[in-house]
């Protein structure tokens, strides 16, 4: 007699996005989905946390602009309970000082918000199968960045380049200092130093130095 065989486990995904919309959308894609079934769902890095013990995800699909926490923050965090937490970062965001963070953070996936579900499958798929997957725009950016001389990730350190992300999204050096886990003074420091570099002496001309370098604000 033949023995009838287990189906092999269905991959646990959480998805942490702040946009209800967004969110329930990926809910009802993914319970389409027969190889993967919703762990959890929430709308912060800081409500995801517990999450991550308590449901035990494989894959976790994130925002990179969160309330609180961003969404490279909140794996860094999730990886200390669960390191072999895999990650697909999507988002809107496709400016050279977020996607060099995300490629730096060393998460698996990235795939524009826009993408089409079928290309959502694909990069789901190869994140939870161990592979990476970068969207083409990802792929696209970053090689113009490597050969830009002038590029953000060339001129400024990786912390300056965080600290110029916070700054961008209108935090204050207090805010920075605690999302960061550093002294005002080294903030400000920091600060300065990224403002010599774009040749800017106020936020204005910050802010214009960087859409110069194709950042989003």
């Amino acid at each position: 007699m033949n023995s009838i065989q287990e189906p092999p486990p269905r991959t646990r995904v959480m998805i942490v996005e702040d946009q209800g919309m967004v969110r329930a959308f990926l809910e009802r894609w993914l319970a389409g989905l027969s190889r993967f079934v919703l762990a959890g769902s929430a709308r912060s890095g800081e409500e995801a946390l517990p999450l991550v013990e308590a449901t035990r995800p494989d894959v976790v699909m994130v925002d990179f602009q969160l309330p609180g926490m961003d969404g490279l923050e909140f794996m860094h965090a999730a990886r200390q309970v669960r390191p072999q937490l895999r990650a697909l970062v999507v988002t809107s965001l496709v400016d050279p000082l977020a996607l060099t963070r995300i490629r730096e953070a060393g998460v698996e996936g990235y795939v524009e918000k826009d993408a089409s579900p079928e290309l959502l499958v694909e990069a789901l798929e190869a994140v939870a199968d161990g592979r990476q997957y970068y969207s083409e725009k990802f792929r696209m950016t970053m090689a113009r960045e490597g050969a830009n001389a002038e590029g953000v990730s060339k001129i400024l350190s990786r912390r300056e380049q965080q600290v110029l992300a916070l700054v961008l999204g209108r935090k204050s050096n207090r805010e920075i200092a605690a999302q960061m886990g550093l002294s005002e003074r080294t903030v400000e420091f920091h600060r300065a130093n990224t403002m010599a570099k774009l040749s800017a002496t106020n936020l204005t001309e910050l802010v214009a130095r960087a859409k110069q370098r194709g950042l989003s604000i």
